[in-house]
């Protein structure tokens, strides 16, 4: 079932499916509902599974060209749809950026969480400043800045890749990647004119590229500073949480950073950056038993 939420500034695309407690997914940069479409199905047969395309990506969006995209604004929009299914509380889930959407709701909404699992939050501003990790993202903010949104994201799809191809780690492979991209999303629009066929799932991704990578990725890593007092006295359960496989990546350290100040374990999933589309049946049996062992 698909539901239309109205936020100040935005209309939300939510889905809901399932029976038992609430779960809420927020996903990373660039995705929507569809990057939790692998685990929906069997996570629905212990929770009601609630996911969405966050504010002015995909089917979410804006209703003013100027709405904040802020953490914390969009902390009160996942606020707004448990309000909007009558839900006290939830379980939430958030993987990258959308972990630090969760992290916000921990600091600022404790009230209205069951528990939260932060999954491999890009907080590189809490890194060291000539940190290699911090480093790379600031690389991505720059293209960003300087107008090469789609090599920026190319390199951003390959960083969040376990063992990336060759072609997403050199700036001749990223930019060859730019320039398909942009044929490949010519080419669809001029289908979907004539087909009036909504975008697939990797069309609505690559469409969500600008946002991504000129708004959020400054907003989110260097503009956003998580209150570490608030989180020390939070009263909310949670924990953060990296995979197995992303020791390295920008937004490993930053996890057990937090573990390390707050003492708050660091929970470990399977595979990289993204283990509900890689992992599923794995993931979907580790989140249930770190959900379960939040219940008193």
């Amino acid at each position: 079932m698909s539901d239309a939420v109205m936020v100040p500034g935005a209309r939300l695309h939510v889905e809901r499916t399932g029976d038992g407690p609430p779960l809420l997914l927020i996903s990373g940069g660039g995705g929507d509902a569809d990057m939790y479409a692998d685990v929906i199905p069997l996570l629905a047969g212990t929770f009601t599974v609630i996911a969405y395309d966050r504010r002015g990506n995909s089917r979410s969006p804006f209703t003013h060209p100027d709405a904040p995209i802020d953490p914390a604004t969009q902390a009160g929009d996942a606020v707004a749809i448990l309000d909007h299914y009558g839900l006290e509380r939830a379980c939430v889930f958030g993987n990258s950026s959308g972990a630090i959407i969760a992290l916000e709701m921990v600091i600022g909404h404790p009230d209205r969480l069951l528990g939260a699992v932060v999954h491999e939050p890009p907080l590189v501003q809490l890194l060291p400043a000539d940190s290699a990790e911090r480093r790379e993202i600031e690389r991505l903010g720059r293209l960003g800045r300087d107008g090469h949104v789609m090599r920026a994201y190319a390199a951003f799809g390959g960083m969040t890749l376990p063992d990336p191809p060759r072609i997403f780690l050199s700036p001749s492979g990223q930019a060859l990647i730019a320039a398909a991209t942009h044929l490949v999303l010519a080419a669809g629009g001029l289908t979907r004119k004539i087909t009036r066929r909504e975008p697939d799932v990797m069309t609505r991704q690559l469409r969500n590229a600008e946002l991504t990578m000129r708004r959020e990725l400054p907003a989110f890593c260097f503009d956003y500073r998580p209150d570490l007092a608030a989180l020390a006295a939070t009263t909310a359960p949670w924990c953060p949480a990296t995979g197995r496989d992303s020791a390295g990546k920008p937004y490993y350290a930053p996890a057990h950073l937090l573990s390390e100040r707050l003492g708050v374990p660091c929970q470990e999933f399977p595979g990289g950056h993204v283990p509900f589309m890689r992992h599923p049946e794995e993931f979907t049996a580790t989140l249930t038993k770190i959900l379960e062992g939040f219940q008193p």
